[in-house]
């Protein structure tokens, strides 16, 4: 009788440690295929790839309403762009989390739909930034002022109550894909520098080359409440002139009525994105530096290499290294080619 009852124990014994071990090998399994899945960043719907922002958008009505916690932030507005222009979004954005400080929030303006989604689509690296960032934050635009303004006229956005309202704090700095933030630049954002000069300003942008006073509004720094304040008290913008000309224009107006606001001369839109000896290199480069001598546009370009996504990439192996092919490098020049074999669309 005993040995039966050993027998049984033992039996027990065995099948439990089975039991045990099958148990784990099972998670084991689980746990490595879990682990070899890609992560999940966007989500398809139809066979397109979409953004997920839900968190993102709690993300954005979590901190409208606390625009104290933020000394500064980056602004811009993802509405309607080519898509050789949207595909400079990731790098833009990554260019200004990397030369504002943890107290400055990036703010993106944007709505879930043409070609604003579409922009976002093509650039999963933003969806990443958001994931890491916490002060990296998208913006809903209601669809009731997407349907008012459209999807073409930003300039209208821009001169809108309900964009400035929704800026997360009252410094804040336009950006676009026309530009970059210069990390080797004198001036910077990380260290207090460009605030301890810009704070004075309400206004000041990057040189115009008609050299007006302000600056260019695409690339600049402004105060919301002085934006708000000229939306409240001056004759409602008419979508002509460019959005930052509307608000230089009615902040001079204003002053002469016995207000004090600060708008840039034209020497002083140097300090924002200026060539010369005495502030080289510059806090921001803007555009293609055409009206540059090839030297100075060359030493700016060895200096501030972020603003190089905006060129053209100069990438065919005949064109570089330790023996380049001139005749082979020629044929992959567009400027250099036929213009029957460019094409009408320039280069």
């Amino acid at each position: 009788m005993a040995s039966i009852v050993n027998t049984v124990l033992i039996a027990l014994v065995a099948f439990q440690w089975a039991f045990i071990s099958y148990l784990i090998a099972k998670k084991d399994e689980q746990v490595r295929i879990a682990s070899s899945k890609p992560p999940m960043l966007p989500h398809e719907h139809g066979g397109e790839i979409h953004f997920s922002l839900d968190n993102q958008e709690s993300k954005s009505k979590e901190n409208l309403n606390h625009d104290d916690i933020y000394e500064g932030v980056a602004a811009t507005l993802m509405i309607n762009s080519p898509k050789w222009f949207q595909r400079r979004y990731t790098s833009m954005v990554a260019n200004i989390l990397d030369n504002t400080p943890p107290n400055w929030a990036v703010q993106i303006f944007y709505t879930p739909q043409g070609q604003s989604q579409f922009g976002l689509d093509i650039n999963p690296g933003i969806e990443r930034m958001n994931a890491t960032h916490e002060r990296l934050i998208m913006t809903r635009i209601p669809d009731d002022l997407v349907t008012e303004f459209g999807m073409k006229k930003k300039k209208l956005y821009w001169t809108s109550k309900y964009l400035w309202n929704a800026m997360v704090a009252d410094n804040v700095f336009v950006f676009s894909g026309n530009g970059a933030l210069c990390s080797n630049s004198k001036l910077s954002f990380l260290d207090g520098s460009a605030m301890e000069l810009f704070r004075q300003f309400d206004f000041i942008g990057t040189p115009l080359r008609s050299n007006g006073e302000g600056g260019d509004g695409s690339i600049s720094f402004r105060k919301k409440k002085s934006m708000l304040d000229v939306i409240q008290s001056s004759p409602p913008y008419d979508g002509g002139a460019a959005e930052g000309s509307y608000f230089v224009k009615a902040l001079n107006q204003m002053n002469k009525n016995g207000a004090n606001y600060r708008v840039a001369t034209s020497q002083e839109t140097q300090l924002m994105g200026g060539i010369d000896a005495s502030g080289f290199p510059p806090f921001v480069i803007s555009g293609t530096l055409g009206n540059l001598e090839h030297e100075t546009r060359h030493a700016a370009l060895e200096m501030c290499p972020e603003v190089k996504r905006i060129f053209p990439s100069l990438h065919n192996p005949a064109c570089f290294g330790a023996h380049p092919d001139a005749d082979a490098c020629a044929k992959s020049i567009c400027a250099l080619q036929d213009p029957l074999v460019r094409g009408k669309h320039g280069c």
